[in-house]
């Protein structure tokens, strides 16, 4: 509910504000929601479902001659501190052209309200090329999980049955 309803009922409330001020908003999402993502299919059906929302939000608006912009956050891995907490000293699963930097990210996002892109994407390239192989090949991912060492599967399946535990996937609460 929280990662999907909740955007859908603060821009609606929003919108007639945001109209009068000729406001933008920028919906903080996920690369997740842009392409599929393995070992997360509750955090990424409802970034399917945030983007499809605001993509086509952005349409309407567009349509409308609405002086609302709207920009899509595709964010990719951000060295935050609750990821530091998870992955600790072991961020091997990630090269370090893939890893973004927290304030970085967040100088883009503002950056974003003044330019008001479609949709921000970071880390760029990491996320443009991540784009970039589904669309020409699909297969890709399964290629990668298929490379994988079985331990490394584990511990991302435990990984992420511990953070739904904790966030409260579990009793349904997205």
């Amino acid at each position: 509910r929280i990662n999907a309803l909740s955007f859908y009922e603060m821009t609606f409330k929003a919108l007639p504000y945001l109209e009068a001020s000729k406001g933008h908003i920028f919906a903080t999402s996920s690369m997740a929601g842009e392409i599929p993502s393995s070992f997360s299919n509750i955090y990424t059906s409802t970034k399917h479902a945030v983007n499809g929302f605001f993509y086509s939000l952005q349409q309407e608006l567009l349509a409308r001659q609405s002086p609302v912009g709207v920009t899509v956050g595709a964010l990719g891995f951000i060295l935050t501190d609750d990821l530091d907490a998870i992955y600790g000293e072991d961020k091997s699963l990630f090269p370090s052209f893939a890893q973004g930097d927290v304030h970085v990210c967040a100088t883009g996002m503002m950056d974003s309200l003044i330019i008001r892109p479609r949709t921000f994407t970071y880390p760029f390239i990491a996320n443009k090329l991540q784009r970039l192989l589904w669309y020409l090949n699909p297969y890709y991912q399964e290629m990668i999980i298929n490379s994988m060492p079985i331990e490394t599967v584990d511990r991302l399946l435990n990984t992420m049955k511990e953070q739904s535990e904790i966030r409260g996937f579990q009793k349904g609460n997205f």
